[in-house]
């Protein structure tokens, strides 16, 4: 079985690649390939990979590593420096007070030690993202600890815990450090590059994960293979060749981390893939079947060597959809006062434009089923309703209309798309209890007769001006992914979920991802 490698264009310099685009093996001229060596079913295989390779591959892994910490810690500590120099300046801090000599180096040691404590100097990279917003909740933790412990020490030695100036310092390195831990990975991205993967083998969730990493700076997949014959559970065979292959692949294309889909893996072949990763120094990271609708609700538990997973039903208590509630109200009423004279200048030109209502009506259906009137305004000819059937052939979706230029819709509408402005008057269908601020996708009465089964539990919670599908491209993305990315939001809802989707909302609209 041949290993073939899908690269990008930019990405093909280093591995030697046969004339059809696989991934071969270096023979020297006059001699014979090497015979397949028997395949020993006691032991994994072991890579042929160079020590050489090998080693500059650790030691290429371990400087990138060291440099993400240095960075990350460097962004930390300045944070928590400017804070006190600007609070102690605010506060017109006496520069004779002498407790300051020595109290900000007890504070730097306190705040590097707990948010090292806490995980978020990771040397290797655990995830295949990683990003600020996701360790928020974890470093607001970190924060809470390190500014407690701070406290403590700065009372016990001095008496006095410096008050005023303590607590705007601690406040502004809050609002800091996220924003300079974001500056050190994006410059982390740019001089050493963005993380190397490798899909190896196909699976129901391989399309997805691929599409998604497409879109991303600091992750970039540099192409896919097809599963080595070793682990195959189909049809495993003795022949190791294409093993070896892949591990001189991954250390001449300087691979980070291999995508592992189970599709197509024997049952001992995921031990034995972490065993030989581990022997080229390259990260793992497994994509299980049937888990794709699962999400972060998930947890994993041992009994006596057998792994287990944990599966909770998606359960928001009137606490949570009280607070939820609160939010919907206070950012639509303020979205919709701030916004005023924008609505108001997008009327005007809808109306100026073409000919018809401002605002297009249309029967949506939302939580447990029920349906209301949703609000947008109107991007397209008068009658679109009536073309749209007629459409559907061209369409690269059959359940829903994805076409490039769809002639329905207006010069103004085009604008409005691109930038969003049409679903401004949805704020309405918020305000009144619609709609949510954050939330599944509102479907059409004929799309919604296309979920079946355990998709139904997308209706749970009030559908949303935002979600999951509009960060991942609106209607880029495939109707059967958009049900399972809905279902994914009601079975792990947060409101730290909730307030990460509305900030990741901003720059999708600006990139236009999915913009129709």
């Amino acid at each position: 079985m041949p290993l073939q490698v899908r690269q990008s264009p930019e990405r093909s310099s280093a591995t030697p690649l046969a004339r059809d685009g696989q991934i071969g093996a270096v023979r020297q001229p006059g001699r014979a390939a090497p015979p397949s060596p028997r395949r020993d079913t006691e032991t994994a295989p072991q890579p042929s990979v160079s020590l050489d390779a090998s080693v500059a591959a650790h030691r290429r892994r371990y400087a990138r590593g060291r440099v993400r910490q240095a960075l990350l810690a460097t962004a930390d500590a300045s944070a928590l420096l400017i804070a006190i120099g600007t609070s102690a300046v605010a506060l017109d801090f006496p520069r004779t007070n002498t407790v300051g000599a020595w109290a900000i180096p007890l504070m730097l040691v306190a705040w590097i030690a707990t948010l090292h404590v806490y995980g978020l100097y990771p040397r290797v990279q655990r995830y295949v993202t990683a990003s600020t917003l996701d360790e928020i909740p974890r470093f607001f933790h970190a924060a809470l600890v390190a500014f407690v412990l701070s406290w403590i020490l700065l009372t016990a030695l001095s008496g006095t815990g410096l008050g005023e100036p303590f607590a705007l310092a601690a406040v502004l390195t809050l609002i800091l450090t996220p924003a300079l831990r974001a500056i050190a990975r994006a410059l982390h991205t740019r001089v050493l590059g963005p993380e190397r993967v490798l899909m190896i083998g196909r699976g129901s969730t391989s399309a997805a994960v691929e599409r998604a990493l497409s879109g991303r700076r600091d992750t970039t997949l540099v192409g896919r293979a097809d599963l080595p014959p070793h682990w195959h559970r189909e049809s495993p065979t003795a022949d190791a060749s294409t093993l070896r292959v892949l591990a001189d692949a991954v250390a001449t294309q300087h691979i980070d981390r291999l995508l592992l889909p189970t599709h197509e893996l024997s049952d001992s072949a995921v031990g034995e893939f972490l065993h030989w990763s581990r022997q080229i120094n390259v990260s793992l990271t497994v994509l299980p079947e049937h888990f794709d609708v699962v999400g972060m609700g998930a947890s994993i538990d041992q009994l006596q060597g057998a792994s287990m997973v944990s599966l909770q039903p998606p359960m928001l208590s009137r606490t949570s959809r009280g607070f939820k509630r609160s939010l919907d109200i206070v950012g639509a009423a303020g979205g919709l006062l701030i916004l005023a004279p924008l609505i108001v200048a997008t009327a005007i030109a809808v109306r100026l434009d073409s000919s018809g209502p401002v605002l297009f009506r249309q029967e949506r259906v939302g939580r447990g089923g029920r349906t209301f009137q949703l609000l947008k305004f109107r991007t397209m000819v008068p009658d679109a309703d009536a073309l749209l059937e007629g459409l559907m052939t061209r369409s690269t979706d059959p359940n829903w209309l994805q076409i490039e230029d769809d002639p329905r819709v207006t010069r103004v509408g085009r604008l409005l798309r691109a930038t969003s402005l049409d679903e401004l008057p949805q704020l309405w269908n918020v305000l009144v209890g619609h709609m949510s601020l954050v939330g599944p996708r509102p479907l059409s009465v004929r799309d919604d007769a296309r979920v079946n089964g355990w998709a139904r539990g997308r209706l749970d919670i009030t559908p949303g001006l935002t979600g999951l599908w509009q960060v991942s491209g609106r209607k880029s993305v495939p109707f059967e992914e958009m049900v399972k990315l809905d279902y994914l939001y009601v079975n792990n809802w947060s409101v730290w979920g909730d307030v990460k989707l509305l900030l990741l909302t901003l720059p999708a609209v600006v990139a236009g991802r999915g913009a129709r």
